[in-house]
């Protein structure tokens, strides 16, 4: 420590200091002043000779003050701003209540620098959680508060905020799934006739609407979890969407779905698109147990997947499509081609499926995402990232009334799986930090003009 004695005028206290300033007759301030009057000042106030202003020990120079003192013993640092307001905060966490507006301002201020270690405050992010629930409405902001000043900076990388929670219902996402699907994407096409509607539950005429996967989701997940030019292999192709933004991202994707008229229409809309026809992008028409034929062990760079969720969409009447199964033969089959398609990925790299639960006809869910987990764990992966991804309500507000008579609420969200393959403490090894996108390159990714 630095110990230096100086006149008690030249110490300015900081005005964003976030506790409650103590006032003669209050309990805490009579006692720290009978402290100083038996002991003396035994706990160094503590000052930053470069902004000049008081970092720790507010309280005991205002004691000092009012006790006619005109000089004390100060420990100096030297620090920047940012410096000198953590360790205020640190050191203001230890005793005293807060001023809640202040702590407010100054940890969002704080948090707007991601290069900044907020764990300099002495604060972890549970605690900060904790604070808020603790402050109740005058700190509620204080999250979301957060959320909001960082959410700008990470689009700039991450191109949506990296949470655990995806909200596909903020203008930001619903913004760039417009630009993507400008482009042409026809994900719904190939399915015509055929698609029908959780046979098991026996949904209603209002729950007819064909799924689409979002495209901002695959784009994110394509950018998160694979690497850059990395082989994408979806055992589950489905609709266009996962192959064409992969190919867009130049990634090459090999995509593996059973009924060929499915294939016919994706194959359709890439070259609507003018896609290269270079044989990067493959979509095959089969049974994915045969998966073998198109893709040999240990090639793909990243799994990324929507199986079906049991019969809650039926594509078709074969008795191969594992939509059409009962729950057993379901249950056989998925596991059978997910532990297959865990076998094409290399070493040290990630699986993403995207999953929602559906419940059995007499109402509990089936588990669909602990049978994924177990299957995934058998071949050597485990689960490293568990997202939700928050969807629009939709047909889900004519839902309710009817699925509240049984006390079901609707479920408005799906879960997205990452998992990885190999130890995770060598995934900075595999995945370099991500850099800032700029404008320009964003832009020709989804088409859209930058002014």
């Amino acid at each position: 420590m630095k110990l230096q004695v100086m006149p008690l005028e030249k110490l300015n206290p900081a005005a964003y200091n976030p506790r409650k300033d103590l006032q003669p007759g209050d309990a805490e301030y009579e006692k720290l002043k009978h402290s100083i009057e038996t002991f003396g000042c035994v706990q160094a106030i503590v000052w930053n000779e470069r902004s000049g202003n008081v970092v720790g020990g507010h309280q005991t120079l205002k004691v000092l003050k009012d006790l006619g003192r005109t000089e004390a013993e100060v420990s100096v640092v030297d620090l920047d701003d940012e410096h000198e307001k953590a360790l205020n905060i640190a050191l203001n966490k230890i005793s005293g209540s807060w001023d809640n507006d202040k702590l407010d301002a100054l940890l969002t201020e704080l948090a707007a620098d991601m290069d900044f270690d907020m764990e300099l405050t002495g604060f972890d992010p549970d605690e900060i959680d904790a604070l808020g629930e603790e402050l109740g409405e005058e700190a509620a902001g204080i999250m979301s508060k957060l959320s909001d000043n960082v959410a700008g900076t990470l689009a700039d990388t991450f191109l949506v905020p990296p949470f655990s929670v995806l909200d596909a219902r903020q203008g930001y996402w619903q913004d760039r799934k417009k630009h993507w699907l400008g482009l042409g994407l026809k994900s719904e096409c190939g399915r015509g006739e055929n698609l029908t509607f959780a046979k098991s539950l026996q949904m209603g005429k209002n729950d007819n609407g064909t799924s689409v996967f979002d495209p901002v989701l695959c784009e994110i997940m394509y950018r998160w979890f694979n690497v850059p030019g990395g082989l994408v292999f979806d055992p589950f192709a489905g609709g266009s969407v996962r192959g064409i933004v992969a190919s867009i991202s130049k990634m090459p994707y090999v995509g593996i779905d059973l009924r060929p008229e499915q294939i016919e229409s994706n194959i359709q809309n890439a070259k609507e698109l003018s896609l290269p026809e270079d044989g990067s992008l493959q979509w095959y028409a089969d049974d994915s147990k045969n998966m073998d034929k198109y893709i040999e062990d240990g090639t793909a760079d990243l799994l990324l997947t929507c199986p079906p969720y049991f019969d809650l969409e039926v594509y078709s009447d074969s008795p191969n499509d594992i939509s059409n199964m009962d729950y057993a033969g379901f249950t056989t089959a998925y596991s059978e081609i997910i532990g297959k398609a865990a076998e094409k990925l290399k070493e040290n790299r990630f699986a993403v499926v995207v999953l929602s639960d559906v419940r059995e006809n007499y109402g509990f869910y089936r588990d669909l995402t602990g049978l994924t987990k177990r299957v995934m764990a058998e071949h050597g992966l485990g689960l490293y990232n568990d997202i939700i991804l928050l969807n629009q309500i939709g047909s889900g507000a004519c839902r309710v009334r009817r699925n509240m008579v049984m006390r079901k609420v609707v479920r408005t969200h799906q879960n997205v799986m990452v998992f990885y393959k190999g130890g995770p403490k060598g995934v900075k090894d595999y995945f370099p930090e991500l850099q800032e996108i700029d404008d320009k390159k964003v832009a020709d990714i989804v088409g859209s003009n930058p002014e």
